[in-house]
């Protein structure tokens, strides 16, 4: 079970989705198709697990503290988490500095080929990229997402998402771009888990599901 990151929606995991067999991405309350907000998220993953039988959850940048949370919650239920581009694990200016113009405004009206250059540096992305733009036009998507990119830059959430992450017993992979590092910190909170393994995909940067989408399946599907 894939849960994107913001501000995109499932499809921009099609591609590493259709190389497994029975995986799915779904959006999360408030974001992409997806009714609800950031409040329905417990009760949501709950379903995710204790219904949909989900057992290896992989999240992206906030898709990936979502999983951490479900794993909290369900530590014997999640088997397994893969956390691409782990925002908490990374430098704040990476999502604060980056994500600072990225207003409910800006993401209500932002073209394919403007949000496809802000994420990848490139416009070929922005096929891609076509239905998030949708979906980030309709109802309270922008606000939701505007309002996520702000908390999940707060030290508050982070270190929450740290200690849960150090007290989860089952295994963590992480993946993430050379362009989008972890920290030393959060290198090292991984090497002292007994089951934490790193992937780094050359050349990527924070969207690598966008940019290197065989270079992740391939990372998902060896571990």
């Amino acid at each position: 079970m894939v849960l994107p990151g913001l501000p995109v929606n499932a499809d921009t995991w099609a591609p590493v989705v259709a190389s497994f067999g029975g995986a799915r991405a779904v959006d999360l309350p408030g974001l992409g198709m997806s009714g609800g907000r950031h409040d329905d998220w417990p009760t949501w993953l709950t379903a995710l697990i204790t219904d949909g039988g989900a057992r290896h959850l992989v999240g992206h940048s906030i898709g990936a503290a979502a999983a951490v949370e479900a794993a909290a919650a369900h530590p014997t239920a999640v088997e397994r988490l893969t956390l691409v581009a782990p925002y908490f694990l990374q430098a704040r200016p990476a999502l604060t500095t980056q994500w600072a113009p990225l207003t409910r405004g800006y993401l209500s009206h932002v073209s394919p080929d403007a949000l496809a250059k802000r994420l990848t540096g490139t416009t070929a992305h922005a096929t891609a990229l076509a239905s998030s733009v949708a979906d980030l036009r309709r109802g309270t998507v922008a606000a939701n997402v505007s309002r996520l990119l702000a908390a999940a830059a707060k030290p508050r959430w982070r270190e929450a998402l740290r200690a849960q992450l150090r007290r989860y017993p089952g295994r963590v992979h992480v993946i993430v771009g050379s362009d989008d590092p972890l920290t030393p910190d959060g290198r090292a909170l991984l090497d002292a888990l007994p089951h934490a393994t790193v992937t780094v995909v050359d050349g990527a940067n924070h969207h690598l599901q966008l940019t290197h989408p065989e270079e992740v399946a391939k990372a998902i599907g060896h571990w």
